[in-house]
């Protein structure tokens, strides 16, 4: 049986959140040019004119600012989609011993063993009642292959189910073949590059393609496309990779005798950490978050959190981190017992060896992410900050600061995009005022600032930003990177309103 989840970025973030469900939600992701693009959207969003494939900022727009509060933009988290669907699969164990996530990269399926149910009918509509009274839109198949079920669930509703009211398409048995040839040619779990060549051929539905010979299809398309059919049908056996039940990842230890001396504390940390890492290894995964709680004798437990940029797998790491929350724990008492526990796990980063060196993970990145991990536990994580940017066209709005230890990860040192190379490294608090003298066309040709008068060898621009009218002075200028004869670059503007020329930002 297949559980298919419409949009299951948007279903996450409802069913996370049910008290802002009243809120139009809109989920982006970064797109094509490295521009945010919205990728998913509830009704009310649509209504106000989002469609998935829009850049995030013409969203924004479609809402003034004092209506924010009516909706909320959420970054589409791939790893908390699929975390949330191992969850809901482990959930679903109550109907079927055996539940697994489909194959895909960006999984929004459960599949579902219905060997020896019983009814299946009323086994799926129980499974299926329960997800909607858990606030999820599901739609569902049952069939003998996965593969079909996958396909039926999604484009089987071009068809009603054969049975009578019933909110699942149950495939009769040995009739997979008959009910997806009328379905589009994707029903069969095709690569995008497959679908889109065959839509090129004019081969739009499962029929079409099975009246084409195989061995054209073999030379055309080679082995894959033929495995999805077979899978499909039958012919090819496909195995379904069960999800388990994830025990809790903690320990704890009962002292004979209360003990207040730190080391000994840090010591039993470190013995336990031991056991809980050996548990961990096979899956490839790592500690992100671990919550250390104390009992002192007749007081409330006393709880830290040690966190990672990163998961680690190493017990030195997490060690030193420990050290550091002890080393501020002020204890009302001796302790009695203690515990850990791995709040959440990560899987592994794994990076080859060069064989030269001075790689981007050859050191330097590694100490800049220890040291912001040991100065976030040891101050607090409100203590280190990053900047960030932020959706605005006035630059000296366009950022804000959140803690380092809320970032998706730890920055790379990936080629920058086109647009950052339009955007200066420095940016003055102030714009400074300089003089500029400009050619016919109105781009700088020489700057006036210092007592230095550099020649432009060359400009880009103009870039004109026109904003600010709801913070009371309108705003309105053009932006130029200008390059000077020894080939240092600068951001300069022009105001509109009174054509003063201004010295913004330097790249670096």
């Amino acid at each position: 049986m297949c559980l298919w989840f419409p949009e299951w970025a948007l279903q996450r973030q409802n069913t996370s959140r049910p008290a802002d469900r009243s809120q139009s939600l809109v989920v982006y992701a970064p797109g094509g040019g490295g521009k945010m693009r919205v990728i998913a959207c509830s009704s009310g969003a649509r209504e106000r004119g989002v469609l998935p494939g829009m850049l995030l900022a013409e969203a924004q727009s479609l809402w003034p600012a004092s209506a924010r509060g009516v909706v909320r933009f959420e970054l589409h988290d791939p790893f908390a989609d699929r975390q949330a669907l191992r969850d809901l699969a482990v959930w679903c164990q109550q109907f079927s011993p055996l539940v697994g996530l489909d194959t895909a990269d960006t999984p929004d399926c459960l599949l579902l063993d219905a060997t020896g149910v019983g009814d299946e009918e009323e086994f799926a509509e129980n499974a299926v009642d329960a997800l909607e009274r858990r606030g999820c839109r599901v739609m569902s198949a049952l069939a003998d292959t996965i593969g079909a079920a996958w396909g039926v669930a999604r484009y089987g509703m071009l068809k009603r189910p054969a049975t009578g009211g019933s909110r699942v398409w149950i495939v009769p048995f040995g009739k997979q073949v008959e009910v997806l040839r009328p379905l589009p040619v994707e029903a069969l779990r095709l690569a995008e590059g497959i679908v889109s060549t065959l839509h090129e051929l004019n081969v739009f539905r499962v029929d079409q393609l099975l009246a084409l010979p195989r061995s054209g299809l073999v030379s055309r398309f080679g082995v894959e496309l033929l495995s999805c059919i077979d899978r499909a049908f039958g012919a090819l056996p496909e195995m379904l990779k069960p999800e388990r039940i994830v025990e809790p990842l903690e320990a704890t230890w009962d002292f004979e005798y209360p003990i207040a001396d730190g080391r000994l504390l840090a010591e039993v940390i470190e013995h336990l950490l031991d056991w809980l890492l050996a548990k961990m290894v096979l899956d490839y995964e790592g500690v992100q978050r671990l919550v250390c709680t104390l009992r002192p004798v007749h007081h409330e437990p006393i709880s830290f959190l040690v966190e990672l940029l990163r998961p680690t797998a190493l017990k030195r790491n997490l060690m030193e981190l420990v050290r550091l929350k002890l080393e501020r724990l002020k204890l009302p008492a001796e302790v009695e017992a203690l515990t850990v526990r791995v709040a959440v796990v990560a899987p592994l980063e794994f990076h080859q060896d060069e064989m030269f060196g001075g790689g981007e993970m050859d050191g330097g990145e590694n100490a800049a992410r220890e040291l912001v991990e040991r100065l976030s536990n040891r101050l607090g994580e409100k203590s280190v900050l990053r900047p960030c940017r932020q959706p605005e066209a006035q630059p000296e709005f366009a950022y804000s600061y959140e803690p380092w230890m809320n970032a998706p990860s730890f920055p790379s040192s990936a080629a920058p995009r086109l647009t950052d190379l339009f955007r200066p490294t420095l940016l003055k608090n102030r714009p400074v005022p300089i003089l500029v003298s400009t050619v016919l066309d109105g781009s700088p040709r020489q700057m006036h600032w210092r007592e230095q008068h550099p020649l432009v060898k060359q400009s880009w621009g103009p870039e004109r930003i026109e904003t600010g009218w709801w913070r009371g002075d309108d705003i309105r200028r053009d932006y130029y990177v200008v390059e000077i004869e020894n080939g240092e670059r600068f951001w300069v503007f022009r105001n509109l309103v009174d054509q003063s020329w201004f010295l913004h930002g330097v790249f670096g």
